[in-house]
């Protein structure tokens, strides 16, 4: 019986360990040209808005960016690698996110990224 309990704990805790992290599919709405800032010389930021892909997804990236705003991501394209990005809540575009990166990735409006969205 006590084994059952210990087996029942670890699984629970390793359930609200990963509640914490989402991965999901956002469609890019907006993107912006790169933008040189002289404190980043010589690289460049590029940004976009953001929002879910998919419907089901809309109250799980909307929670997330209330608690985690201003948090380091990662980004897939569907055909590439990983990059390493910054997602901002927008906070009067509900559901909406602004992704901040400086990787050379050249994303179009309607494109689809997915997002690796863990807690800091």
């Amino acid at each position: 019986m006590r084994r059952s309990w210990i087996g029942m704990l670890a699984l629970l805790l390793a359930m609200s360990a990963r509640a914490e992290g989402l991965s999901l599919e956002a469609d890019v709405m907006e993107r912006t040209t790169e933008v040189a800032l002289p404190a980043l010389s010589p690289h460049t930021v590029r940004v976009l808005v953001l929002h879910h892909k998919h419907e089901q997804d809309q109250a799980s990236l909307a929670a997330w960016l209330r608690r985690h705003s201003g948090a380091q991501i990662s980004f897939q394209t569907l055909d590439g690698p990983s990059h390493q990005a910054v997602l901002q809540r927008l906070k009067h575009c509900f559901g909406r996110g602004l992704l901040l990166y400086t990787d050379p990735v050249q994303l179009e409006e309607k494109d689809v990224i997915r997002l690796q969205l863990d807690a800091p």
